[in-house]
């Protein structure tokens, strides 16, 4: 067992080494690439694709090290990806609209369509219990420290 939980916990280094790694490095090339004038965007108005960026590569290194999709680093990198999106609309003026004017009106409707959303999701993994791969425990027994 100790050996187990000696070889988890590299697996953890080395997933949050190459995460953050990738994160470091491809995020440092796209803001050298945007100083550079490669990108017709500021720095200010794409900071929302790094979010994005973090959001994928932690998603990618945590398959990566551990062949599966653990339900642990998914939803963090699901709303990684989504917020980044969200706000590379309002970053990047497709939206003539601030993000702040939308937000003050449409905060009720967010909180529901994010209610309804997470309800669908409970029902979805309710019915298909066996079909979804990730829905057995994804803690390995080494996770209990």
């Amino acid at each position: 067992m100790s050996e187990n939980k000696d070889t988890l916990a590299v697996l953890r280094k080395q997933s949050f080494f190459l995460a953050m790694g990738l994160i470091l490095l491809v995020d440092g090339a796209l803001a050298c690439m945007v100083k550079a004038d490669f990108f017709p965007f500021t720095l200010s108005q794409i900071w929302p694709v790094f979010v994005i960026i973090a959001g994928l590569i932690v998603f990618g290194a945590d398959l990566f090290i551990f062949r599966r999709i653990r339900t642990s680093f998914l939803f963090p990198s699901v709303m990684l990806v989504i917020l980044g999106s969200g706000f590379l609309v309002f970053s990047t003026d497709l939206f003539h609209v601030s993000f702040r004017k939308i937000i003050s009106v449409f905060w009720p409707v967010v909180l529901i369509v994010f209610g309804i959303f997470l309800l669908a999701v409970y029902e979805i993994q309710r019915i298909n219990y066996k079909k979804f791969p990730y829905m057995q425990d994804d803690t390995l027994e080494e996770d209990n420290y």
